[in-house]
């Protein structure tokens, strides 16, 4: 979920010249621009810097997993952290960049760009053994805490969910699901979507430190995170990357197969209330969740009332985005929180669901102007509109279609 860096930069320009004007008086955003906000991919330098991006960018890093999980720690997925060096970070974000310029488009065939990928991974792989060492070791205590042997590898802010090689491995187990149904799945497109969504979050699971940071090394969003996070923002007297307060780690937690596509659900907090919830998987349709809505938002209303988790969300300033695992009736725990500023972090569609906090009834709701909702689909979206919650990725997968 990139963010066209000439599209932000409008936006933030646009956001300080109206910033006096309220809600009302921002830019509306067309609907073919609006991506997800959650990245910290924010260009910096220029007019077009906002005066408290310094503020923004620490925000974003002090509202990752260190910030709220001892908080939270008996009603979150249990994790182990691994120290993440300076240097290290420093390897992975040299290894994209080289990747990025091995990628520019030439004469050589795909094989021979395959190969200078590989070279790149393994130069990386080989500077990171000691990391890779250590996450190995975290990995060992999180699958054999696992039920069924698995461990998720994160960024202390985000996951390499946009690995390529994960989506490979998703693609090909989502076929081999497909020419075992494939009569009954050819014409249901919601249901193809839920299994591609099943693969895609099961390609992320790791037995192995390795294996683990080969999908970190295979991401975009870790690397926009690092850079991020090493070069820090030009504004406001922060500094250089050189003495800004670097602290990123890696995370590895248990996998827990009870935690499916539909027990997934995503609330915004504001001033510390939470003020709505929705399904976290928001393009599909769930018939099991039609009889279960009342039980579910009452669940997620009593874990959000616990001492530890206002405590969590207060840290992060009282404002955030914070996804729920409905695991059961009276068993909810906490996935993680993310930032929400309401400005530019987490503001984006694919980051609110079924809110759109450009949309000014939702807006309402969502700042806790309104009573508390709780959404989620009650019937398949045709054809058209999942189509176009794809990227040219998936729509290559499920719709057959060749990358645009």
């Amino acid at each position: 979920s990139d963010i066209p860096w000439a599209f932000l930069m409008a936006f933030l320009a646009e956001l300080q010249s109206k910033r006096a004007g309220g809600v009302s008086a921002l830019k509306q955003v067309p609907q073919e621009e609006k991506r997800d906000r959650s990245s910290a991919n924010v260009e910096l330098g220029g007019t077009d810097v906002l005066e408290d991006e310094a503020e923004r960018w620490k925000y974003f890093f002090e509202s990752g997993c260190q910030a709220w999980f001892d908080k939270i720690k008996n009603h979150t997925f249990r994790s182990t952290f691994v120290e993440l060096k300076r240097e290290e970070a420093e390897v992975i974000v040299e290894h994209w960049e080289a990747r990025r310029q091995a990628a520019i488009p030439s004469d050589e065939s795909s094989e021979t760009l395959r190969q200078k990928q590989d070279t790149l991974e393994n130069e990386a792989l080989h500077k990171l053994t000691s990391l890779t060492s250590r996450l190995d070791e975290a990995v060992k205590v999180e699958c054999g805490a696992s039920p069924v042997g698995l461990a998720f590898v994160k960024l202390s802010t985000r996951s390499p969910k946009d690995s390529r090689r994960a989506l490979a491995n998703a693609e090909a187990a989502y076929r081999e699901r497909l020419e075992k149904d494939s009569e009954n799945l050819k014409d249901d497109d919601n249901a193809r979507w839920k299994i591609l969504s099943e693969e895609v979050s099961q390609a992320g699971a790791t037995r192995t430190g390795h294996d683990a940071m080969r999908l970190l090394l295979d991401s975009e969003r870790v690397f926009e995170d690092l850079e991020y996070a090493l070069r820090g923002p030009k504004a406001a007297g922060l500094g250089s990357a050189s003495n800004n307060d670097y602290g990123l780690s890696l995370v590895a937690r248990a996998w827990d197969p009870r935690l499916k596509l539909e027990s997934e659900f995503r609330g915004i907090a504001w001033n510390n209330k939470l003020t709505c919830l929705c399904q976290y998987f928001h393009p599909l349709y769930f018939e099991e969740l039609e009889g279960r809505k009342n039980q579910i938002q009452e669940d997620c209303l009593a874990l959000y009332s616990s001492p530890a988790v206002k405590a969590a969300v207060a840290a992060l300033g009282g404002s955030c985005i914070i996804d729920f695992a409905w695991l059961g009736p009276n068993d909810v725990l906490i996935v993680e929180l993310n930032p929400f500023d309401g400005v530019c972090l987490g503001t984006f569609p694919a980051s609110t669901g079924l809110f759109l906090w450009d949309n000014e009834e939702d807006q309402i709701i969502m700042r806790g102007d309104a009573p508390f909702e709780f959404r989620t689909r009650s019937e398949p979206l045709s054809r058209g509109a999942l189509k176009g919650q794809c990227n040219p990725d998936w729509r290559r997968i499920i719709y057959d279609e060749s990358k645009m």
